[in-house]
């Protein structure tokens, strides 16, 4: 990539990335398929207040199960309405309530600034769950691309730090390996190019940081990975990043850990939240591992 930019001129190329960066659309006839109460609220951390919405429906009930929600898109784009999309479907299907969190993306908060933000919503979601009506005892971490190395790298701080254990953690095509140049890595699908993926880590993360078991959590120290909470781990046969994330979730199953793994062949990256052949499939299985959690 020749000499890395400064900060200053990623903020400047990443306007240009981000037009690239995979969406879909969403009609109102497919929200009010799924109605629901959507509420923002503005959480503290230590990066400033979070921009959150709380997704709940009146069956919710007042001890309800808190799933908290980690959008993807490469660590650089912020909340979509496939993602507010998802969380109306979770909320109907589970009866549980959601926070979906848009978090700080970089450039602009480079590492580790989004995961600190995620990492206090979710502290902070447990210790005010009489004010969100959840049960402190079932929250789950749920997370998509970016946002399920988010859900891995969480579990870890709250076990470092103490805290409460999570009831279960999801986490759809996740990159776990940011040190490995995207271009050495076997090579599945074309859903996210090799120049974009660069793009997409240096944009994220200092050259220095790559390795940090917080941003890689691929080469984290045995330790931190036991009594690593259930989890499902989906991946996508026609994307790169599946080769990794089956390799961390062997490494967990190899320490001990309840791990639920499956592959959806013949599908690429982001398939589960933008709504592609296969996603009715992985998120039934989503909602069954949630319920059998509970």
């Amino acid at each position: 990539m020749g000499e890395i930019p400064t900060r200053e001129e990623m903020i400047r190329m990443v306007a240009e990335t981000r037009k690239h960066v995979t969406s879909a659309t969403v009609t109102p006839e497919e929200m009010n398929e799924f109605p629901a109460e959507v509420k923002k609220m503005l959480i503290p951390t230590r990066e400033g207040d979070s921009e959150t919405y709380l997704t709940s429906m009146e069956e919710s009930g007042d001890c309800s199960p808190l799933v908290i929600n980690f959008h993807g898109g490469g660590f650089i784009r912020s909340r979509t309405e496939s993602d507010e999309l998802f969380c109306r479907r979770m909320t109907r299907a589970l009866k549980c309530r959601v926070l979906d969190v848009d978090y700080r993306v970089a450039p602009e908060y480079p590492f580790p600034a989004g995961l600190h933000e995620s990492y206090d919503v979710t502290v902070w979601a447990w210790e005010h769950a009489r004010e969100l009506y959840i049960d402190p005892d079932k929250i789950i971490l749920m997370g998509h691309s970016a946002g399920g190395n988010f859900v891995v790298g969480i579990s870890m701080m709250l076990k470092e730090n103490g805290k409460f254990r999570p009831l279960g953690v999801v986490s759809d095509y996740p990159p776990m390996d940011l040190v490995t140049d995207p271009g050495d890595k076997v090579q599945r699908g074309t859903v996210i190019p090799v120049e974009r993926a660069r793009l997409y880590n240096l944009y994220y993360c200092d050259k220095e940081q790559l390795g940090s078991p917080y941003a890689s959590p691929l080469f984290a120290k045995d330790e931190m990975l036991a009594g690593f909470p259930k989890s499902l781990f989906i991946t996508a046969g026609e994307d790169t990043l599946c080769t990794e994330t089956e390799q961390f979730a062997l490494r967990l199953a190899q320490l001990g850990n309840e791990v639920t793994l499956k592959r959806f062949q013949g599908v690429g990256h982001a398939f589960t939240i933008y709504r592609r052949p296969g996603y009715e499939e992985a998120n039934e299985l989503i909602f069954r591992f949630v319920r059998n959690l509970l």
